[in-house]
């Protein structure tokens, strides 16, 4: 886990346009500052650099400072501000602060408003104002195996502080049954064992593309450059966001979304849009929990290691063998009583992304394609 603090012997060092204090101690978790502080090249003035213990605390006060984990998702940042959300109505706290959400400082800021964001780092100057910090993935027990066995993470939260979740929706016109023109695809997730094989992005084309103009959200990253390349030349629209502020912009107007476990569902689900969930390695009973809107198409997959939804938030390497649980012969019982599960996520992530594009997991190999365009039907109907 990355958290360092340093401390800067002059101001001509600046990162993501932030300026830094001279002589100021300030905390980080983000891996590129680090990068950047220690770079030998740029001869950057430091009097200090150096990596922090995370400590667990014996009480909890009122003042409280929320610091999230180096890396994490669009949809956990929805989940945490919901969280967050529900701990300021609950008035259990005088004053509720955030660090660490630099590539999200607009869901915290502007989409919940929030005051008390430090997106990139926070000086010793400012923490002295919380009597508690809160590192959310120590505290958290259930936290430790979010990756190999996934939870709700607003309701996580909820339980550990012992007070009520609050489902959160973004200001909108009374809803009106229009008529949808448009079938908006999320295909892209962090994992390619939480994103829709493109055989059901063909087969949505095929039956859907007479009737509906059909757009893909894709982001730039290997699996949506790869389906860009494969679709700039037929009918589909590619839709690429420049940034979040836009993405969020998109999906607030869209009529109806085919989603997997990704960040455009979570921020569907703030807007209370209509669509389906194609479920892959994450439960829909997580997922939909705070919706009625949106259906499920269930992955029931079964082998002699995974029930499908296995949990699973990405594949890893076990052995020398990159894959799922059932691509490893290991169940998360096993997993789990592991000493260092830190080795679990050694690998070349392209490489693998290559491999899994053409060669997917089983239960993404075995999706119900006929089943997913039944569901479109029936909810388009509904609709």
């Amino acid at each position: 886990m990355a958290f360092f603090s340093f401390s800067l012997s002059d101001n001509s060092f600046s990162f993501l346009s932030k300026q830094f204090e001279t002589n100021q101690i300030y905390f980080s978790k983000n891996i590129t500052l680090w990068k950047e502080l220690n770079n030998k090249k740029k001869k950057i003035q430091l009097n200090f650099i150096k990596h922090e213990i995370r400590t667990k605390n014996n009480f909890i006060g009122k003042k409280l400072l929320i610091c999230l984990p180096p890396k994490f998702g669009l949809g956990d940042a929805i989940e945490y501000s919901i969280a967050i959300k529900s701990l300021i109505k609950s008035q259990k706290f005088l004053k509720i602060g955030i660090a660490f959400c630099s590539d999200y400082y607009f869901v915290f800021s502007k989409i919940f408003d929030f005051s008390n964001v430090y997106p990139l780092a926070i000086s010793s100057k400012e923490i002295d104002k919380y009597d508690t910090v809160f590192h959310l993935t120590l505290e958290i027990k259930a936290f430790k195996f979010q990756k190999y066995k996934r939870s709700n993470i607003a309701l996580e939260i909820c339980k550990h502080f012992n007070i009520n979740f609050h489902n959160f929706r973004l200001p909108i016109k009374a809803y009106k049954k229009k008529l949808i023109k448009t079938l908006s695809v999320f295909p892209v997730s962090t994992s390619l064992i939480r994103s829709l094989p493109i055989a059901v992005i063909d087969t949505i084309k095929k039956n859907f593309d007479q009737k509906y103009k059909i757009e893909i959200f894709i982001d730039n990253d290997d699996y949506g450059n790869h389906l860009e390349k494969l679709y700039k030349k037929s009918t589909v629209i590619i839709k690429k966001p420049k940034d979040i502020k836009n993405l969020i912009k998109e999906i607030s107007q869209i009529d109806f979304g085919i989603f997997i476990d990704s960040g455009p569902l979570h921020v569907a689900k703030l807007f209370d849009k209509p669509g389906i969930l194609v479920e892959t390695s994450v439960s829909n009973s997580i997922l939909l929990s705070n919706t009625s809107k949106i259906k499920v198409v269930k992955n029931t997959y079964k082998s002699k290691y995974c029930n499908g939804p296995c949990g699973l938030v990405d594949i890893f390497s076990y052995n020398k063998i990159v894959g799922c649980y059932e691509t490893n012969k290991l169940n998360f019982h096993s997993l789990k009583n592991l000493k260092n599960l830190k080795q679990l996520q050694r690998r070349n992530k392209k490489e693998d992304n290559s491999h899994f594009t053409s060669n997917p997991v089983g239960c993404i190999k075995k999706i119900n394609i006929e089943k997913i365009i039944q569901s479109i039907n029936l909810v388009l109907k509904e609709h």
